[in-house]
């Protein structure tokens, strides 16, 4: 199939805002705020020291141990709060059936075609069990994970209720105990039926509640925003969502959470020793690399230019039979939608 000048996906998977919150014996939603800090870094970095050469600069041993003073934005639990909730909604939509664009309509019937057989084998099975793991992982928390026990609710519109006592141990490669394993099934195959069917409108509401220390640190979403001009403003601000009072909650960016939902390429090597953010290129944004670089004809353009050979595999294939990676990573690009045109040039 050749690539189109204009193509592109709706995403499938559309999260809310995480909201931080309390409870108290008076309020079941207390917002848990953001305070500024005025605080005395150290001068630590390299260029303190040192020039582009590695050459020490001419300095005085007096001006390395000044402090530098700056104005920065936390998040602590309160006293006295053992449990921190955090809560966010997730509406998931059949948008990978059929491009939201395209300028090639013989394009349009194959990937179509692409989308219905991929049905007809089970693979969006596949894709909701993995959106599901990480929605029961707590994988979206990212570093609020590390508490002393997190409780992870998942309620739906289908009127399912589901609920593990603690994730700590659930992992992305390990088998999970019996009763986590039924529930991730079932919530699956509900995902799976949105992700596959347009009359089908499926929301969740996902609650974390964790066990907290003494004042412990939560790290919210951060806002980028342009370095400050004086010490007064914070050089690094946290994300908030005002409540209905007026009151600002910290919260993580609904982006945030989306990324972690979608880290479910392992198919990038059969060794794989982690699972990626889906990504055209197969990017690893902690080793600064690319798992799926376009040399290795894993990325992909490459895949969705072998989608005739693809619907050729499954037209030939029982219904049973378990589908290759790559069929899964292209389709689950798809779902995440975007731009995915070859453009003018």
């Amino acid at each position: 199939m050749e690539l189109c000048k204009h193509l592109s996906y709706s995403r499938s998977l559309s999260p809310g805002k995480a909201v931080f919150f309390y409870k108290t014996a008076d309020s079941d939603f207390v917002p848990l705020r953001v305070e500024t800090a005025r605080v005395v870094g150290q001068k630590s970095g390299y260029s303190e020291g040192f020039d582009a050469n590695f050459q020490p600069k001419n300095v005085e041993r007096y001006e390395l141990a000044y402090g530098n003073p700056q104005t920065i934005e936390a998040c602590y639990v309160p006293p006295n709060i053992v449990e921190l909730y955090c809560r966010f909604s997730l509406r998931i939509e059949a948008n990978s059936l059929s491009p939201d664009l395209c300028s090639d309509p013989g394009v349009v019937k194959t990937l179509k075609q692409l989308a219905g057989l991929y049905q007809e084998h089970g693979g969006y099975i596949e894709l909701a069990r993995r959106y599901s793991r990480n929605l029961l992982m707590g994988t979206w928390l990212w570093r609020n994970r590390h508490n002393q026990g997190t409780r992870i609710e998942v309620k739906t519109s289908q009127g399912s209720h589901f609920a593990i006592d603690d994730v700590r141990h659930l992992d992305w490669f390990s088998e999970w105990p019996a009763l986590a394993e039924a529930q991730l099934n079932q919530l699956a195959a509900e995902m799976a039926i949105a992700l596959s069917r347009r009359d089908m409108f499926w929301f969740a509401d996902i609650t974390a509640v964790m066990k907290t220390g003494f004042c412990q640190e939560i790290f919210p979403s951060q806002r980028f925003t342009e370095r400050p001009d004086n010490h007064d403003e914070p050089s690094k601000k946290l994300a908030t969502v005002e409540c209905l009072d007026g009151q600002l909650a910290a919260c993580l960016h609904a982006q945030k959470v989306g990324a972690a939902l979608q880290q479910i390429d392992d198919w990038w090597a059969e060794d794989a020793d982690q699972p990626l953010r889906v990504h055209q290129y197969g990017a690893d944004s902690k080793n600064l690399t690319s798992m799926r670089h376009p040399v290795s004809g894993l990325d992909f353009y490459h895949l969705l230019g072998r989608a005739d050979e693809f619907l050729e595999l499954m037209r030939s294939s029982p219904a049973s039979s378990p589908l290759p990676g790559e069929i899964h990573y292209l389709m689950a690009v798809l779902t995440k939608g975007g731009l995915f045109q070859k453009g003018k040039g």
